[in-house]
């Protein structure tokens, strides 16, 4: 089951975020082959077409650290409204135990995010 977590951010402003993995034990979980992807849209039913994707990495050196993050730039955000919107991010892997399909999906965060208004423009 995916984490819950509200994020906020500044319209117009460059935003970046970490996140690290802990196994059930507590020791970092292993990202090393896998693939992160995420997106934000204002409503859980509202057209594909407005999705906004996040810039996602697991950078090597932080993969077996559990590390990966994910990004909007100033010219995603800019473009938000003030407003709530929604978002979640998936982990793709290929699971070599696996019966059938061997690939694997797991939503690992989602939340609301806030949008506050900039009130400084340079256009």
């Amino acid at each position: 089951m995916a984490q819950y977590e509200d994020l906020e951010l500044d319209q117009g402003s460059d935003a970046k975020w970490e996140v690290k993995l802990l196994q059930t034990d507590g020791t970092p979980r292993n990202l090393t082959g896998y693939s992160v992807q995420g997106m934000v849209n204002r409503s859980y039913g509202a057209d594909s077409s407005e999705a906004i994707a996040f810039t996602t990495r697991i950078a090597p050196s932080n993969a077996i650290a559990g590390v990966l993050e994910f990004r909007l730039t100033h010219d995603q955000t800019d473009l938000m409204k003030r407003r709530r919107y929604v978002y979640d991010l998936e982990l793709t892997y290929i699971d070599s135990d696996a019966i059938g399909v061997p690939t694997i999906k797991e939503r690992i965060l989602e939340g609301n995010l806030i949008v506050s208004r900039s009130v400084t423009k340079f256009d």
